[in-house]
């Protein structure tokens, strides 16, 4: 019952950002648009009035629509993506989601914690609390643990990648460049002839060419 009222809760942020953002404009643009109509002699004055007191209602019509298409479309649409070899989407948090919307980053981060003593093979959530220390609890070193910890584990390609990419980000805001250049060696050498590949060997001729690294 708990995780499902995290979704409801979600939702309702969701749902409120939909109205922020679109329900004024849309209703000063309809407004606009019968009051244009009107002037141009498009609609009569009754339809005018009828059409004014209906804005409110199209508006909340919209938000609606909006609202649930935003929300729906995307989960049918990783559904059906991730239907096809019968490959498992990529877990989800509710309860984590709900507070790292309301910025309660260290809420969320405990959450993890606590999630991971029960579960400590399930390298997303270790992923997702080391973007969280790394990003908004100025935990840098708990971070490097998090992405040595999956690296060192036996994480699904996607999720090696992604601790590979930030370890390369962290030694990068820290200005550790011994460290950046053996990882970007790494990356560069482990995705031969890829993008990502050449965009790692690229910057570490960049940082090499920079001088001797210090001792990190």
């Amino acid at each position: 019952m708990a995780g499902l009222k995290d979704v409801d809760a979600f939702e309702r942020i969701q749902l409120i950002r939909v109205v922020v953002w679109f329900g004024p404009a849309c209703l000063l643009m309809l407004s606009f648009l019968w009051y244009f109509l009107r002037r141009q002699g498009m609609i009569p004055d009754w339809l005018f009035v009828v059409l004014l007191v209906l804005t409110p209602v199209l508006t909340a019509g919209g938000v609606l629509a909006i609202h649930y298409g935003t929300s729906g479309a995307p989960v049918s649409l990783v559904k059906t993506l991730y239907s096809a070899g019968n490959i498992p989407p990529p877990r989800t948090y509710p309860r984590q989601d709900v507070l790292i919307v309301r910025g309660q980053y260290r809420e969320a981060a405990e959450y993890f914690r606590d999630h991971l003593t029960i579960e400590p093979a399930d390298h997303e959530a270790r992923l997702r609390l080391a973007a969280i220390l790394e990003d908004h609890l100025n935990d840098a070193a708990g971070a490097e643990r998090l992405y040595l910890e999956v690296r060192g584990a036996n994480p699904d390609p996607g999720q090696a990648m992604r601790a590979a990419n930030g370890l390369i980000d962290l030694y990068r805001k820290q200005g550790r460049r011994a460290r950046l250049m053996v990882e970007l060696a790494r990356f560069a050498d482990r995705y031969r002839g890829t993008p990502g590949a050449e965009a790692a060997a690229r910057v570490l001729r960049e940082v090499k060419a920079e001088g001797t690294p210090a001792e990190s």
